[in-house]
Protein backbone atom coordinates (compact mmCIF):
# COMPACT_ATOMS: atom_id res chain seq x y z
CA UNK A 1 0.00 0.00 0.00
CA UNK A 2 2.98 2.48 1.09
CA UNK A 3 4.69 1.43 -2.27
CA UNK A 4 1.39 2.69 -4.12
CA UNK A 5 1.18 6.00 -2.52
CA UNK A 6 4.44 6.82 -3.42
CA UNK A 7 4.50 5.84 -7.16
CA UNK A 8 0.88 8.07 -6.85
CA UNK A 9 2.92 10.57 -5.25
CA UNK A 10 5.74 10.57 -7.53
CA UNK A 11 3.52 10.55 -10.39
CA UNK A 12 1.75 13.41 -9.40
CA UNK A 13 5.14 15.51 -8.69
CA UNK A 14 6.32 14.68 -12.04
CA UNK A 15 2.96 15.86 -13.36
CA UNK A 16 3.11 19.17 -11.75
CA UNK A 17 6.64 19.44 -12.65
CA UNK A 18 5.90 18.88 -16.22
CA UNK A 19 2.91 21.33 -16.08
CA UNK A 20 4.53 23.66 -14.93
CA UNK A 21 7.54 23.42 -16.80
CA UNK A 22 4.43 23.68 -20.13
CA UNK A 23 3.33 26.66 -18.36
CA UNK A 24 6.99 28.21 -17.69
CA UNK A 25 7.38 27.57 -21.86
CA UNK A 26 4.24 28.83 -22.33
CA UNK A 27 4.92 31.92 -20.42
CA UNK A 28 8.67 32.49 -22.22
CA UNK A 29 6.99 31.75 -25.68
CA UNK A 30 4.31 34.82 -24.60
CA UNK A 31 6.34 37.02 -23.18
CA UNK A 32 8.99 36.70 -26.47
CA UNK A 33 6.62 36.90 -28.71
CA UNK A 34 5.63 40.84 -26.85
CA UNK A 35 8.91 41.89 -26.55
CA UNK A 36 8.55 41.35 -30.92
CA UNK A 37 5.75 43.49 -30.86
CA UNK A 38 7.22 45.98 -28.35
CA UNK A 39 10.38 46.35 -30.55
CA UNK A 40 7.95 46.68 -33.50
CA UNK A 41 5.94 49.64 -32.29
CA UNK A 42 9.36 51.12 -31.55
CA UNK A 43 10.91 51.26 -34.78
CA UNK A 44 7.59 52.55 -36.07
CA UNK A 45 7.68 55.33 -34.01
CA UNK A 46 4.27 54.29 -31.50
CA UNK A 47 6.27 54.38 -27.97
CA UNK A 48 3.00 54.81 -26.31
CA UNK A 49 2.07 51.64 -27.58
CA UNK A 50 5.42 50.10 -27.42
CA UNK A 51 5.64 51.04 -23.64
CA UNK A 52 2.17 48.91 -23.08
CA UNK A 53 3.61 45.59 -24.32
CA UNK A 54 7.30 45.89 -22.61
CA UNK A 55 5.47 46.39 -19.25
CA UNK A 56 3.59 43.21 -19.68
CA UNK A 57 7.14 41.51 -20.95
CA UNK A 58 8.69 42.44 -17.87
CA UNK A 59 5.94 41.38 -15.57
CA UNK A 60 6.07 38.13 -17.46
CA UNK A 61 10.17 37.73 -17.70
CA UNK A 62 11.96 39.23 -15.16
CA UNK A 63 15.41 38.10 -16.86
CA UNK A 64 14.58 40.13 -19.92
CA UNK A 65 16.98 42.60 -19.45
CA UNK A 66 16.19 44.97 -22.84
CA UNK A 67 12.93 45.06 -21.82
CA UNK A 68 13.87 46.79 -18.29
CA UNK A 69 15.92 48.95 -20.04
CA UNK A 70 14.08 49.82 -22.89
CA UNK A 71 10.86 50.65 -20.64
CA UNK A 72 13.13 53.23 -18.51
CA UNK A 73 14.40 54.71 -21.81
CA UNK A 74 10.50 55.95 -22.36
CA UNK A 75 9.78 56.77 -18.96
CA UNK A 76 13.16 59.14 -19.59
CA UNK A 77 11.79 60.40 -22.84
CA UNK A 78 8.33 60.72 -21.27
CA UNK A 79 10.03 63.38 -18.93
CA UNK A 80 9.70 60.88 -15.66
CA UNK A 81 13.80 60.29 -15.31
CA UNK A 82 13.18 59.69 -11.54
CA UNK A 83 11.17 56.21 -12.78
CA UNK A 84 13.55 55.84 -15.49
CA UNK A 85 16.15 56.38 -12.73
CA UNK A 86 14.91 53.47 -10.70
CA UNK A 87 14.19 51.01 -13.44
CA UNK A 88 18.33 51.60 -14.50
CA UNK A 89 19.85 51.39 -11.14
CA UNK A 90 17.88 48.05 -9.98
CA UNK A 91 19.28 46.38 -12.82
CA UNK A 92 22.71 48.00 -12.56
CA UNK A 93 22.93 45.53 -9.44
CA UNK A 94 21.89 42.31 -11.34
CA UNK A 95 25.55 40.12 -11.65
CA UNK A 96 23.89 38.66 -14.55
CA UNK A 97 24.27 41.35 -16.99
CA UNK A 98 26.43 40.51 -19.99
CA UNK A 99 29.36 43.11 -20.49
CA UNK A 100 27.17 44.67 -23.46
CA UNK A 101 24.44 44.96 -21.26
CA UNK A 102 26.10 46.64 -18.81
CA UNK A 103 27.86 48.96 -21.19
CA UNK A 104 24.14 50.09 -22.72
CA UNK A 105 22.75 50.15 -19.02
CA UNK A 106 25.80 52.77 -18.16
CA UNK A 107 24.86 55.20 -21.42
CA UNK A 108 21.07 54.69 -20.31
CA UNK A 109 22.35 55.87 -16.40
CA UNK A 110 24.08 58.63 -17.71
CA UNK A 111 21.23 60.14 -19.89
CA UNK A 112 18.67 59.61 -16.66
CA UNK A 113 21.21 61.24 -14.63
CA UNK A 114 21.61 64.74 -17.23
CA UNK A 115 17.87 64.29 -17.67
CA UNK A 116 17.46 64.89 -13.72
CA UNK A 117 20.34 67.40 -13.66
CA UNK A 118 22.46 65.24 -11.62
CA UNK A 119 26.09 66.38 -13.31
CA UNK A 120 28.15 64.53 -10.78
CA UNK A 121 26.72 61.29 -11.24
CA UNK A 122 26.40 61.86 -14.78
CA UNK A 123 29.83 62.71 -15.41
CA UNK A 124 31.22 59.87 -13.10
CA UNK A 125 28.74 57.33 -15.15
CA UNK A 126 30.11 59.13 -18.54
CA UNK A 127 34.35 58.38 -17.15
CA UNK A 128 33.06 54.92 -16.44
CA UNK A 129 31.62 54.12 -19.33
CA UNK A 130 34.89 55.52 -21.32
CA UNK A 131 37.04 53.52 -19.19
CA UNK A 132 35.65 50.41 -20.37
CA UNK A 133 35.98 51.77 -24.28
CA UNK A 134 38.21 54.18 -24.67
CA UNK A 135 36.63 54.56 -28.04
CA UNK A 136 33.43 55.70 -27.56
CA UNK A 137 32.54 58.86 -29.21
CA UNK A 138 29.12 59.22 -27.71
CA UNK A 139 30.54 59.52 -24.13
CA UNK A 140 33.25 61.98 -25.14
CA UNK A 141 30.98 63.99 -26.70
CA UNK A 142 28.34 63.84 -23.81
CA UNK A 143 30.92 64.56 -21.73
CA UNK A 144 32.46 67.19 -22.87
CA UNK A 145 28.73 69.31 -22.81
CA UNK A 146 28.91 68.49 -19.36
CA UNK A 147 32.34 70.16 -18.69
CA UNK A 148 31.08 72.99 -21.45
CA UNK A 149 28.24 73.81 -19.24
CA UNK A 150 30.07 74.01 -16.24
CA UNK A 151 32.34 75.82 -17.41
CA UNK A 152 35.15 73.73 -16.97
CA UNK A 153 37.12 74.71 -20.36
CA UNK A 154 40.12 73.14 -19.13
CA UNK A 155 38.65 69.53 -19.23
CA UNK A 156 36.41 70.27 -22.32
CA UNK A 157 39.46 71.30 -24.36
CA UNK A 158 41.12 68.20 -23.57
CA UNK A 159 38.25 65.64 -24.59
CA UNK A 160 37.57 67.59 -27.72
CA UNK A 161 41.31 67.13 -28.66
CA UNK A 162 40.55 63.17 -27.68
CA UNK A 163 37.13 63.64 -30.03
CA UNK A 164 39.52 65.01 -32.65
CA UNK A 165 41.93 62.75 -32.51
CA UNK A 166 39.29 59.38 -32.49
CA UNK A 167 37.76 60.69 -35.03
CA UNK A 168 40.63 61.78 -37.11
CA UNK A 169 39.81 65.33 -37.46
CA UNK A 170 41.35 68.79 -37.00
CA UNK A 171 39.78 71.59 -36.14
CA UNK A 172 42.55 74.29 -34.76
CA UNK A 173 39.97 77.00 -34.90
CA UNK A 174 37.95 75.65 -31.93
CA UNK A 175 40.45 74.38 -30.33
CA UNK A 176 41.51 78.14 -29.94
CA UNK A 177 37.77 78.86 -29.16
CA UNK A 178 37.87 76.66 -26.10
CA UNK A 179 41.82 78.30 -24.78
CA UNK A 180 40.21 81.91 -25.57
CA UNK A 181 37.13 80.61 -22.64
CA UNK A 182 40.17 79.84 -20.61
CA UNK A 183 41.85 82.87 -20.77
CA UNK A 184 38.35 85.03 -20.40
CA UNK A 185 38.14 83.18 -16.98
CA UNK A 186 41.59 84.28 -15.76
CA UNK A 187 40.25 87.74 -17.09
CA UNK A 188 37.43 87.40 -14.38
CA UNK A 189 39.66 86.39 -11.07
CA UNK A 190 42.35 89.17 -12.49
CA UNK A 191 45.03 87.22 -13.68
CA UNK A 192 45.33 89.18 -16.64
CA UNK A 193 49.32 88.01 -17.14
CA UNK A 194 47.66 84.02 -17.10
CA UNK A 195 45.09 85.57 -19.46
CA UNK A 196 47.29 86.88 -21.57
CA UNK A 197 49.12 83.07 -21.87
CA UNK A 198 45.51 81.40 -23.00
CA UNK A 199 44.99 84.25 -25.54
CA UNK A 200 48.38 83.38 -26.99
CA UNK A 201 47.87 79.64 -27.20
CA UNK A 202 44.90 80.47 -28.82
CA UNK A 203 46.38 82.48 -31.61
CA UNK A 204 49.54 80.04 -31.54
CA UNK A 205 46.37 77.58 -32.98
CA UNK A 206 44.83 80.26 -34.98
CA UNK A 207 45.80 83.67 -36.07
CA UNK A 208 42.25 84.60 -37.42
CA UNK A 209 40.63 83.81 -33.58
CA UNK A 210 39.13 86.90 -33.10
CA UNK A 211 38.24 86.76 -29.69
CA UNK A 212 41.58 85.60 -28.70
CA UNK A 213 42.98 89.20 -30.41
CA UNK A 214 39.80 91.49 -28.54
CA UNK A 215 40.75 89.21 -25.41
CA UNK A 216 44.51 89.97 -25.57
CA UNK A 217 43.88 93.37 -26.13
CA UNK A 218 41.65 93.67 -22.84
CA UNK A 219 43.67 92.18 -20.58
CA UNK A 220 47.14 94.41 -21.70
CA UNK A 221 44.46 97.39 -21.12
CA UNK A 222 43.58 96.23 -17.36
CA UNK A 223 47.26 96.58 -16.58
CA UNK A 224 47.44 99.89 -18.12
CA UNK A 225 49.41 98.83 -20.86
CA UNK A 226 47.32 100.92 -23.44
CA UNK A 227 50.28 100.79 -26.33
CA UNK A 228 50.31 96.74 -26.12
CA UNK A 229 46.42 96.48 -26.20
CA UNK A 230 46.61 99.00 -29.27
CA UNK A 231 49.07 96.67 -30.80
CA UNK A 232 47.15 93.61 -29.80
CA UNK A 233 43.74 95.31 -32.11
CA UNK A 234 45.59 96.61 -34.86
CA UNK A 235 47.22 93.26 -35.36
CA UNK A 236 43.52 91.83 -35.94
CA UNK A 237 42.60 94.82 -38.60
CA UNK A 238 45.75 93.41 -40.22
CA UNK A 239 44.88 89.49 -39.78
CA UNK A 240 41.36 89.11 -39.72
CA UNK A 241 40.11 92.65 -41.55
CA UNK A 242 36.49 91.17 -42.32
CA UNK A 243 36.34 90.69 -38.52
CA UNK A 244 37.88 94.30 -38.07
CA UNK A 245 35.19 96.21 -36.99
CA UNK A 246 34.81 94.13 -33.66
CA UNK A 247 37.37 96.34 -32.40
CA UNK A 248 36.71 99.69 -33.63
CA UNK A 249 35.43 100.84 -30.58
CA UNK A 250 38.60 99.48 -28.63
CA UNK A 251 40.32 101.13 -30.90
CA UNK A 252 39.03 104.35 -30.93
CA UNK A 253 38.96 105.03 -27.32
CA UNK A 254 42.53 103.84 -26.76
CA UNK A 255 43.99 106.48 -29.32
CA UNK A 256 41.92 108.83 -28.06
CA UNK A 257 43.45 108.25 -24.58
CA UNK A 258 46.65 108.04 -25.85
CA UNK A 259 46.10 111.22 -28.33
CA UNK A 260 46.36 109.79 -31.36
CA UNK A 261 43.00 109.87 -32.42
CA UNK A 262 44.03 111.50 -35.89
CA UNK A 263 45.73 107.63 -36.13
CA UNK A 264 42.13 106.36 -36.38
CA UNK A 265 41.16 107.47 -40.28
CA UNK A 266 44.35 105.64 -41.50
CA UNK A 267 44.33 103.02 -40.12
CA UNK A 268 40.43 102.64 -41.78
CA UNK A 269 41.96 103.68 -45.04
CA UNK A 270 44.80 101.15 -44.71
CA UNK A 271 42.15 98.67 -43.81
CA UNK A 272 40.07 99.26 -46.84
CA UNK A 273 43.08 99.15 -49.34
CA UNK A 274 43.21 95.39 -48.10
CA UNK A 275 39.56 94.81 -47.74
CA UNK A 276 37.82 97.58 -50.30
CA UNK A 277 34.55 95.89 -49.35
CA UNK A 278 34.38 96.52 -45.73
CA UNK A 279 30.76 97.83 -45.29
CA UNK A 280 31.90 98.31 -41.45
CA UNK A 281 35.02 100.30 -42.39
CA UNK A 282 33.32 102.55 -44.56
CA UNK A 283 30.32 103.45 -42.21
CA UNK A 284 32.92 103.99 -39.56
CA UNK A 285 35.18 106.22 -41.45
CA UNK A 286 32.03 108.43 -42.31
CA UNK A 287 31.05 108.45 -38.27
CA UNK A 288 35.25 109.77 -37.65
CA UNK A 289 34.86 112.28 -40.51
CA UNK A 290 31.54 113.51 -38.81
CA UNK A 291 33.49 113.89 -35.61
CA UNK A 292 35.95 115.89 -37.96
CA UNK A 293 33.30 118.27 -39.44
CA UNK A 294 34.36 116.67 -42.60
CA UNK A 295 30.94 115.92 -43.64
CA UNK A 296 31.79 116.01 -47.53
CA UNK A 297 34.24 113.63 -47.39
CA UNK A 298 31.57 111.65 -44.49
CA UNK A 299 29.29 111.50 -47.19
CA UNK A 300 31.38 109.88 -49.94
CA UNK A 301 32.17 107.77 -47.00
CA UNK A 302 28.54 106.21 -47.31
CA UNK A 303 28.26 106.59 -51.23
CA UNK A 304 31.16 104.01 -51.55
CA UNK A 305 29.13 101.88 -48.74
CA UNK A 306 26.37 102.28 -50.81
CA UNK A 307 28.43 101.00 -53.89
CA UNK A 308 29.32 97.75 -51.54
CA UNK A 309 25.94 97.10 -50.21
CA UNK A 310 23.01 99.30 -52.27
CA UNK A 311 20.21 98.07 -49.21
CA UNK A 312 22.42 99.29 -46.27
CA UNK A 313 19.76 101.26 -43.51
CA UNK A 314 22.70 102.56 -41.86
CA UNK A 315 24.26 103.89 -44.93
CA UNK A 316 21.08 105.48 -45.68
CA UNK A 317 20.55 106.75 -42.35
CA UNK A 318 23.87 108.87 -42.48
CA UNK A 319 23.30 110.19 -45.41
CA UNK A 320 19.63 111.38 -44.22
CA UNK A 321 22.06 113.51 -41.25
CA UNK A 322 24.60 114.44 -43.35
CA UNK A 323 22.56 116.15 -45.74
CA UNK A 324 20.39 117.67 -42.95
CA UNK A 325 23.92 119.00 -41.48
CA UNK A 326 24.76 120.63 -45.12
CA UNK A 327 21.40 122.24 -45.35
CA UNK A 328 20.14 120.21 -48.44
CA UNK A 329 16.63 119.39 -47.53
CA UNK A 330 16.10 117.63 -50.85
CA UNK A 331 18.65 114.95 -50.61
CA UNK A 332 18.27 114.58 -47.04
CA UNK A 333 14.07 113.38 -48.19
CA UNK A 334 15.88 111.48 -50.77
CA UNK A 335 17.49 109.37 -48.84
CA UNK A 336 15.01 109.45 -46.44
CA UNK A 337 12.49 108.03 -48.56
CA UNK A 338 15.25 105.29 -49.65
CA UNK A 339 15.49 104.32 -46.37
CA UNK A 340 11.89 104.10 -45.88
CA UNK A 341 11.49 101.71 -48.63
CA UNK A 342 14.22 99.25 -46.79
CA UNK A 343 13.38 96.08 -45.06
CA UNK A 344 16.68 95.59 -43.50
CA UNK A 345 16.66 96.25 -39.97
CA UNK A 346 19.56 98.06 -38.03
CA UNK A 347 20.79 95.40 -35.81
CA UNK A 348 22.70 96.52 -32.22
CA UNK A 349 22.58 92.64 -31.21
CA UNK A 350 24.55 89.26 -32.09
CA UNK A 351 22.16 86.85 -32.86
CA UNK A 352 22.64 83.44 -32.74
CA UNK A 353 21.47 81.71 -35.52
CA UNK A 354 20.58 78.22 -33.87
CA UNK A 355 18.48 78.86 -31.05
CA UNK A 356 18.11 83.19 -31.16
CA UNK A 357 19.68 84.17 -27.84
CA UNK A 358 20.27 87.72 -28.30
CA UNK A 359 23.66 89.23 -26.93
CA UNK A 360 24.88 92.77 -26.78
CA UNK A 361 28.56 91.74 -26.96
CA UNK A 362 30.21 89.66 -29.50
CA UNK A 363 29.90 86.03 -29.27
CA UNK A 364 31.59 82.61 -30.39
CA UNK A 365 30.00 80.07 -27.30
CA UNK A 366 25.94 80.34 -27.40
CA UNK A 367 24.92 80.40 -23.50
CA UNK A 368 21.52 78.75 -24.16
CA UNK A 369 22.00 76.46 -26.95
CA UNK A 370 26.25 75.25 -26.80
CA UNK A 371 26.72 75.80 -30.30
CA UNK A 372 29.98 77.43 -31.60
CA UNK A 373 30.11 79.65 -34.53
CA UNK A 374 26.20 80.31 -34.67
CA UNK A 375 26.35 84.16 -33.92
CA UNK A 376 25.74 86.98 -36.38
CA UNK A 377 29.40 88.49 -36.35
Amino acid sequence: MIIVVCVAAVSALSLAIALWARHRRSQRLQSASLYVEALKELIKGREESAFRYLRRVVAEDTNNVDAYMKLGDIFRRRGEPAKALKIHRQLSVRADLSATDRLELLKSLAQDYMESGKGDKAISTLEELISQNRKDIWAYQQLLRQYENRGDWARALSIQETVFKINGQKDNALLALYETQIGHQWVAKKEYHKARQKYKDALRRDRACVPAYLGLGDAYRQENRLSDAIECWKDLLTNVPEKASLAFGRLEKALYEKGHFSEVVGLYRDLLERDPKNLRALLALAVIYEKKGDIDEAIRACESALQVEPTSAAARQFLVKFHQLKGDQEKAMENLEMLSSLAEPTRHTFVCQNCRYESSEPLWHCPQCGRWRTFNL
